[in-house]
């Protein structure tokens, strides 16, 4: 299936689930469908998806679907592996979407109505695991053998977050992001 295909009928899914949430019963929750969907770049490892408004519209000024030039979704989420994290980031997107800028009381809490639990908590082992494909280095404790995932050497300059045990520089067997 064509990514294009993937991201429709995702979105398509996330919209239908957002119609069921009665807190969300007074939204313009079926404009969202509107909203052209894209892919980030394949490199990048700290955002997962973003949320791109129209020039010229501030932050304070969002009304709606209709100030949303588009949704991106980083391509790595698209895969089998993580399209429940997929789904959900389109609804943290969608969210925004609607008017809710900021990560605000009120945005965490319509967030945590996403009905996947699981998906919810998904975040911070999609982000190890695209750090972890991008990385050249592993910066290897030999106390405790945990890694941290690095594009460059450490040299000896960092120490383990646990032992305090100076970090040694292994190359990383898979790197790039085809990895």
């Amino acid at each position: 299936m064509e990514v294009e295909d993937l991201l429709t009928n995702l979105s398509k899914s996330v919209v239908l689930t957002m119609r069921q949430i009665p807190q969300l019963s007074l939204l313009p929750v079926t404009e969202l469908e509107n909203i052209p969907l894209g892919r980030l770049r394949r490199d990048a490892t700290r955002l997962h998806a973003v949320c791109r408004y129209r020039k010229g519209v501030r932050k304070a000024e969002i009304s709606g679907p209709s100030d949303v030039r588009c949704v991106d979704v980083h391509p790595a989420a698209l895969n089998d592996d993580w399209q429940r994290y997929a789904a959900f980031l389109l609804y943290h997107e969608y969210l925004h979407a609607l008017g809710f800028a900021g990560h605000d009381k009120t945005f965490r809490s319509l967030e945590a109505l996403w009905p996947d639990e699981v998906a919810r908590n998904m975040g911070q082992a999609f982000g190890k695991h695209l750090r972890k494909r991008t990385a050249k280095w592993l910066w290897k404790c030999p106390q405790c053998s945990k890694e941290y995932p690095r594009s460059r050497r450490g040299m000896g300059r960092y120490r383990c977050r646990e032992c305090q045990v100076t970090l040694i520089d292994v190359r990383a067997e898979a790197s790039g992001p085809n990895a």
